[in-house]
């Protein structure tokens, strides 16, 4: 329901956010309205010694766009803070007897003094909120000038004027490009004096509603309460000549209740309240917009678009509109190419809106920021939830707490219309507070008390929890987790497990938290990287990285490709089309890992569209779908089959099962539903009764079990399933499987192990029960398989022998060439993603090269670690490699290499323990051991040493 806020707190405690102030979504019926949007001069001030009378004569003053930042515009800027001036000349009439010029601000960041012809007009501080102000007494005929002073710390200087950047909501500003200046539109409106300040209206599924307007200037000293009849169409004549009227349209402008009601003499604010029998509800399948207008005896009137509409939690579940939803959403950050803060139009918007639904998201999470009013129009028109957060600081001060308490205030007056607005946070992974802290916990407690007072009716998200921090008072119970797809596919699932038993570890574990033990379960970040198709010439944030980290940086990309990876993928386009595939594959592991579970009731994908260095998006920065964009819609539908299997490859004759869950949250019955599927390579489809599944959950629908069939080689087989009832399919979904012939039985090559440490003590015994024999001194080549590089194995090599190391740990193959470990580091791909490759072509993977980017085949083998140090020159004889991101970390995890007279295989495939029971691993080491003993020829040497 969209509530209003109470009347003791919106006109009381937050009345000085509120004077001056009217709701960005609403729209003020005056004399005259015009729009300052455009050019305007500017000049930067770092010494913050320009006057307002020097403007005329500064030097290097130029043209600037508002709304816009200076960053955005000026490639000079991306990294000034400080003070800066904007200004312009404009004309208007004087206001007509009883009216008033104001300007308003849509936000400027951060703060602003405005001076109108040379004289200071007021001032704002606060860089996402709206304010306006009164400049009729500064106005002269014919042409006036409107200046801006623009103050804004940032990380260079981080303190300007007495403001620090540690301590305003900033948000993420700095992991990407600060935004400094007016982001928001510019107006100019002529209103009456007494007018109507802030107009909200909390409208339920049930039809009831109220509308509450705030009136500025009201004369009079004394203050009544008016009040009005709640029947549906009443309607009455104002008795005396100070009175207040209202009415709803619906979407084709027909209205359908109407009130007037009489005021006292200082009336400061009004209520209507009225009942619609049978509204149209707002949701994201039938997004229906009523308008409600309200006038008082002034003249003044305003409009604005609402919604009846309710969004609550009961049992650890969403409701909208009574019925349960699961969220399925993705982080938006609200970053643009061109424009950083600033959306380039409604229309743009509308339609990236409308590109989230059609990749079936119901909800954006608007990261860390307080959007452009344009987002939440477009969201509240498509159908869109919104889950939004004031922008954090770093620092938790008396400044930085009173502002956030500030900013969600403001947030409050601008966004109460907004159907599709249902939660908010307080704080993002403790970011700007210390919850080691017992004072910093209590301020949180507190801090969320006050939210629930302020915004009734929104959820309350204390603090998106992540790592080592956690809830203190929340309605959501919510956490961040990132795995590498599928590298940590098990701790991810196991990680889903832990919190879906609704975990301590969600709370405080100091004892001093309010547990919300019906709080809805959520992961509300994770995701993978797929790279995008970058424009020629590529934009000018390629050269920015976050906080110096090279792995961040994308310049060089496009180098990168050419010096490793250009034998691989034909173009740059293939390349970013293969890593968009295996996000999606990735994403699909995830998706299905989460809503297998009925506990949880939602998720946040990381995230929406990349930003600028960050490539995880569903769509690129310039809002193009990555290539699997089109399988995302099936995914992310109400009614989800999953199949949930512990392993991807099979031997002919092995006994396959599936475990299959319906995750069921359409309003379709599955009474006499079916489970259907079917193996590629079949013709026949199986059948299995559905059991009834409770609407609003998930829940086991049985299993799938088959023997694999015979193949003759390796093969990649396409597992279909769909969920049908009622004679029409309602969930279809897949699973890629892999079958893999017996092992032939022939006599491999003879081989003996040096392995000091025992690492590879269970391989030998495997091998050896695999028909391996030892060596018995007659071999022309005899083949060692080592996990050190020790005194022993060189000497082999010295000699010309074969040997194959298996590495893991921490060693050292030449100067500048090492094994290292991925654990516990950006290599192993949980921020960053990973990208495992092989050459598909090369012999060694003739039997288990099915791509060129291995997904869940490889899962078996994945690398416990990387050979890092190897130069360009050294990658013809990488046959199998991992790359970071924007093609950072370039390294190996099986090199060929000469060494001495003899010829060296480096892998840190995980052989040793997947060996003779994964068909894949078993494939590959066989494989190996075989080109091993064969003719190669690297050209990459590994100089032994004395």
């Amino acid at each position: 329901m969209i509530w209003f806020l109470r009347r003791e707190n919106i006109f009381a405690a937050t009345m000085f956010a509120i004077v001056l102030v009217a709701a960005a979504s609403s729209h003020a019926v005056a004399q005259e309205r015009s729009s300052l949007d455009g050019n305007w001069s500017f000049v930067t001030d770092p010494s913050g010694k320009l006057d307002v009378a020097d403007l005329s004569t500064a030097s290097g003053a130029r043209t600037a766009q508002v709304p816009g930042s200076w960053q955005s515009e000026f490639a000079d800027l991306r990294d000034y803070a400080g003070v800066a001036w904007y200004w312009r000349t404009f004309s208007a009439p004087a206001p007509a007897a009883g009216h008033v010029l104001l300007v308003r601000f849509g936000a400027v960041d951060y703060k602003a003094t405005v001076y109108v012809n040379g004289q200071k007009a007021g001032e704002h501080e606060g860089g996402y909120l709206p304010f306006e102000i009164d400049i009729t007494p500064f106005l002269r005929a014919g042409e006036n000038e409107l200046a801006v002073r623009v103050v804004d710390p940032g990380a260079k200087p981080a303190e300007v004027e007495g403001i620090r950047y540690a301590e305003i909501p900033h948000g993420k500003q700095d992991w990407y490009v600060q935004t400094s200046g007016p982001w928001q539109s510019v107006e100019l409106e002529d209103r009456p004096k007494t007018r109507i300040g802030a107009m909200h209206i909390r409208a339920g599924a049930d039809g009831r509603f109220t509308i509450d307007l705030e009136i500025i200037n009201s004369p009079g000293a004394s203050e009544a309460a008016g009040t009005s009849s709640s029947r549906v169409g009443a309607s009455s004549s104002p008795s005396s000549a100070t009175y207040a009227g209202a009415e709803i349209r619906d979407a084709s402008g027909k209205t359908v209740w109407k009130q007037s009601l009489n005021l006292a003499s200082g009336q400061a604010h009004s209520s209507f309240s009225g009942t619609l029998a049978k509204p149209q509800l707002w949701s994201p399948g039938t997004p229906y917009l009523y308008t409600v207008q309200a006038w008082i005896y002034s003249g003044d009137s305003i409009t604005s678009p609402f919604g009846f509409r309710t969004f609550d939690t009961r049992g650890g579940r969403f409701y909208l509109n009574g019925q349960p939803i699961y969220l399925r959403g993705a982080l938006d950050q609200d970053f643009y190419p061109d424009t950083v803060y600033t959306p380039p139009s409604l229309d743009f918007v509308r339609q990236e809106m409308m590109a989230a639904k059609a990749v079936g998201l119901n909800l954006l999470r608007c990261h860390i920021k307080v959007p452009d009013p344009r987002y939440l129009d477009a969201a509240d028109s498509a159908g869109i939830l919104v889950w939004y957060e004031i922008p954090n600081w770093d620092k938790l001060t008396g400044d930085s707490g009173r502002r956030g308490l500030k900013t969600l205030q403001g947030m409050a007056t601008r966004d109460w219309n907004h159907p599709s607005v249902v939660a908010v946070s307080l704080i993002n992974e403790s970011w700007g507070a210390d919850l080691k802290q017992a004072p910093q916990r209590d301020w949180l407690k507190q801090f969320s008390t006050q939210a629930h007072e302020l915004v009734p009716g929104w959820l309350v998200d204390d603090n998106s929890a992540c790592c080592d921090n956690f809830h203190m008072a929340s309605d959501i119970a919510d956490f961040h987790d990132y795995a590498s797809i599928p590298d940590a596919a098990s701790d991810f699932d196991r990680f889903v497990t832990d919190l879906a038993s609704r975990p301590a570890w969600l709370w405080s574990p100091y004892n001093d938290s309010q547990v919300n033990a019906a709080a809805p379960l959520m992961l509300s970040e994770f995701g993978n990287w797929g790279l995008p198709h970058v424009p020629d010439p590529p934009p000018w944030w390629f050269d920015r990285d976050f906080g110096g980290r090279e792995i961040t940086r994308p310049a060089g990309f496009a180098d990168r490709y050419t010096s490793y990876y250009s034998t691989l993928f034909p173009g740059l386009a293939s390349l970013a089309d293969a890593t968009e595939e295996h996000q999606y594959e990735s994403l699909k592991y995830e998706i299905e890992s989460l809503r297998s579970h009925p506990e949880i009731q939602g998720y946040v994908i990381t995230e929406f569209t990349d930003i600028n260095w960050e490539s995880n998006g569903l769509f690129d920065m310039w809002r193009h779908p990555k290539v699997s964009a089109s399988k995302l819609g099936p995914l992310q539908a109400d009614d989800l089959i999953i199949a949930r299997i512990p392993k991807r490859n099979f031997v002919s004759g092995e006994h396959v099962h599936a475990d299959v869950y319906v995750s069921h949250y359409s309003t379709a019955s599955l009474a006499g539903g079916s489970i259907l599927w079917s193996l590629a390579g079949f013709d026949q489809t199986y059948v299995k009764p559905l059991h009834a599944i409770e609407p609003g959950s998930a829940a086991p629908a049985g299993a799938i079990d088959f023997t694999a069939p015979p193949v003759s080689s390796p093969q990649r087989r396409i597992l279909s399933f769909r969920v049908e009832a009622g004679g029409k399919p309602l969930s279809e979904n897949s699973l890629e499987m892999y079958f893999y012939p017996p092992r032939k039985e022939e006599l491999p090559p003879a081989v003996s192990f040096v392995d000091p440490a025992g690492r590879l003590r269970r391989l030998s015994d495997e091998m050896r029960a695999h028909g391996y024999l030892a060596p018995s001194g007659k071999e022309a080549l005899p083949v060692v398989i080592a996990s050190t590089l020790n005194d022993q194995v060189q000497a082999v090599l010295e000699n010309g022998g074969r040997v194959i190391l298996i590495a893991s740990d921490n060693q050292s193959l030449s100067p500048g060439i090492e094994i290292t470990p991925r654990a516990q580091s950006d290599l192993d791909g949980n921020w960053i993603s990973n990208f495992l490759w092989v050459r598909k072509d090369h012999p060694i993977f003739h039997g288990t090269g099915f791509s060129t980017l291995p997904g869940f085949e490889a899962q078996a083998v994945n690398p416990p670690a990387v050979i890092q140090g190897l130069p360009p020159s050294a990658f013809p004889d990488v046959l199998a490699g991992m790359f970071y991101g924007w093609l950072h970390l370039n390294a190996g995890v099986l090199v060929q290499a000469r060494a001495g007279k003899g010829k060296l295989l480096v892998t840190t495939f995980g052989l040793g323990e997947a060996y003779g029971t994964d068909p894949y691993a078993t494939a590959l080491l066989d494989d190996i051991v075989q080109y091993v003993v064969g003719d190669f020829a690297p050209k990459f040497e590994v100089p032994l040493t004395p």
